[in-house]
């Protein structure tokens, strides 16, 4: 059965956790929700907790919220914390290690989207990546670590973005990017590509056409449909942060034109 296909807002806590090795794994935007494109998730994985896992068809990013930690890819160990995200090669085998005292949390995303029962357990594998002899880019496409303060952020009027995964570094589906809104609001517009948004810090109001749809607050999570008209109004005094990811991948500037 087909899923009308329109912008969706939700909340992190009207999100049904599902319980995994080490932690809870929601999925806020997925296939049921009518995405195509893009599905994203938020993961918490207790102190002292690892969770393994390899899916195909797919290439996957996800950013660090909170906590400090490990993930492992074919072997090679990135470490991570809060404003880092990391790109997962289709295919490529990942662990995420809990190496604090406090949760780990992210926020990640996969494209296209797959279904759950694709997504498989896997043995970790071991800290290769101090051996000469370890082959770390088995399918042409290695894994990446970026940090967002070392991004050069791109103005977009009064707002900016940072690009954080992209082609540039291999990922083929999607782009995922960190923003910053200025309070006020933007004029409509809409994209050539379908869009997972989560709020990372501030409030303010979404709107889809001319009409306000709902409140915005860290934890807000929103799906945009190819085409859809929309913006994001910042109605606090604070900037408001978003995480994002699209695909197909491009820049977070395109817009269709109004006639579209």
């Amino acid at each position: 059965m087909s899923v009308e296909q329109r912008a969706r807002l939700r909340h992190q806590t009207e999100i049904t956790g599902l319980p995994v090795e080490g932690g809870v794994l929601q999925w806020l935007i997925d296939r049921d929700l009518g995405a195509e494109h893009v599905m994203a998730y938020r993961l918490v994985l207790e102190p002292d907790s690892a969770l393994s896992h390899v899916h195909a068809g797919a290439e996957e990013v996800f950013y660090v919220l909170e906590g400090t930690g490990e993930a492992r890819i074919e072997g090679a160990t990135h470490h991570v914390g809060p404003g880092q995200a990391v790109f997962i090669p289709d295919g490529a085998e990942h662990t995420y290690i809990n190496t604090a005292q406090t949760p780990l949390v992210v926020v990640g995303a996969l494209a296209p989207p797959i279904d759950l029962a694709d997504i498989h357990p896997a043995m970790p594998r071991l800290d290769l990546s101090g051996l000469q002899s370890a082959s770390l880019n088995e399918g042409s496409v290695a894994p990446t670590m970026m940090d967002e303060r070392q991004v050069t952020p791109t103005l977009m009027g009064e707002r900016s973005f940072r690009v954080l995964v992209s082609p540039t570094v291999g990922c083929r589906q999607m782009t995922q990017f960190t923003g910053v809104i200025p309070t006020g609001r933007a004029p409509l517009h809409a994209h050539p590509h379908e869009e997972a948004v989560y709020i990372l810090a501030g409030t303010g109001r979404l709107w889809i056409e001319n009409e306000p749809v709902g409140d915005l607050r860290p934890g807000s999570v929103v799906f945009f449909p190819i085409g859809v008209r929309h913006t994001l109004e910042n109605t606090g005094r604070e900037h408001m942060k978003v995480l994002g990811a699209f695909s197909p991948a491009g820049s977070p500037e395109a817009k269709l034109a109004p006639s579209q």
